[in-house]
């Protein structure tokens, strides 16, 4: 496995803990998280788009359609501040 591969492959699965919820001894999310920080990070790691950055992540961490939740909104700050590290 490539060192390219397995830095991705940690990277989803740390912003799927993060979206699925991390607590001590958790050490894997659910598939829905899994395919959720798939998106959401490659919006991340994108190119920047100011503003409109951290809601569309929130929406997509949430599952919302435009008013994602306060927690929803805590962790796509978290993933943001760690995909642009």
């Amino acid at each position: 496995m490539s060192t390219a591969t397995a830095t991705r492959t940690d990277m989803l699965r740390e912003a799927s803990l993060t979206i699925c919820g991390r607590r001590e001894g958790k050490t894997q999310s659910c598939n829905s998280c899994l395919r959720k920080a798939d998106a959401a990070l490659r919006l991340a790691k994108g190119p920047d788009l100011g503003t409109r950055l951290l809601p569309r992540v929130a929406d997509i961490v949430c599952g919302s359609d435009g008013s994602p939740c306060g927690n929803c909104w805590d962790k796509a700050t978290t993933l943001i501040l760690e995909a642009r590290g």
